[in-house]
């Protein structure tokens, strides 16, 4: 089975409001473009990619969660088949396809129901490259909200076992540093604050943990517009 993956983006994002929009079955009606904005801010990832999928040929407009925009899908297909429709698998029928194995005598049908859209990989990426950083004297970076920086948060410096080290506000900026003793074991930043989506930065996956850039999102804020969609 071949593999293929597709991450969603919205380029020029909505500024309508949407509690001022017209509730429908599947989201919100926008006076301003004359169409539907589909909440897919609570779908499942296999919700998700069913729905855009089967609607890659149309213009769609979509409501999120910026983290949803921010992760890869995972698409799975068979080699060979008959055609199937997305449109059932939208709605959540099951589908049965069979590929035909050619032999030196015969053709055997084969069947490989299955359900076309695996969920993504969801945790920690893999690196094929880990930094080392045991030469480093202090970790520093800039926290930001919305394009700007930001103070109001705690920067929490964690060991290898999630533990904390030492904790720090920012500044009114959004700038920290934190001297590094790497006979504690530093290797993460927990950062978090009042309505903010939390982040962890792991320091192996960083080539450098200097001048870091640390972008927050705000749990309420949503992204809305034309979802456009990157095959690879």
């Amino acid at each position: 089975m071949k593999m293929k993956s597709v991450k969603y983006s919205i380029e020029d994002p909505c500024h309508e409001n949407w509690d001022q929009m017209k509730p429908e079955a599947k989201g919100r009606f926008c006076e301003a473009c004359s169409k539907t904005v589909v909440d897919f801010s609570s779908m499942s990832d296999f919700s998700i990619v069913s729905y855009l999928e089967a609607k890659k040929n149309e213009a769609v407009c979509g409501r999120f969660h910026p983290d949803q925009m921010n992760k890869t899908y995972l698409l799975a297909k068979p080699h060979h088949g008959f055609s199937f429709d997305l449109k059932a698998v939208a709605l959540g029928l099951t589908l049965s396809t069979f590929s035909a194995i050619h032999t030196d005598a015969q053709v055997t049908p084969v069947d490989t129901t299955k359900v076309i859209y695996q969920e993504p990989l969801d945790g920690l990426v893999s690196f094929t490259e880990y930094y080392d950083h045991s030469d480093e004297k202090f970790v520093s970076g800039a926290i930001l909200v919305n394009g700007k920086g930001y103070g109001a948060v705690t920067v929490q410096l964690m060991d290898e076992n999630g533990k904390e080290i030492a904790k720090v506000i920012p500044s009114e900026n959004g700038k920290f540093m934190i001297p590094l003793d790497w006979i504690k074991k530093p290797a993460s930043l927990y950062i978090s604050g009042r309505g903010l989506i939390s982040s962890t930065i792991l320091f192996h996956e960083e080539k450098s943990i200097r001048d870091l850039k640390i972008t927050l999102y705000q749990k309420e804020v949503m992204l809305k517009g034309d979802v456009k969609s990157d095959y690879k």
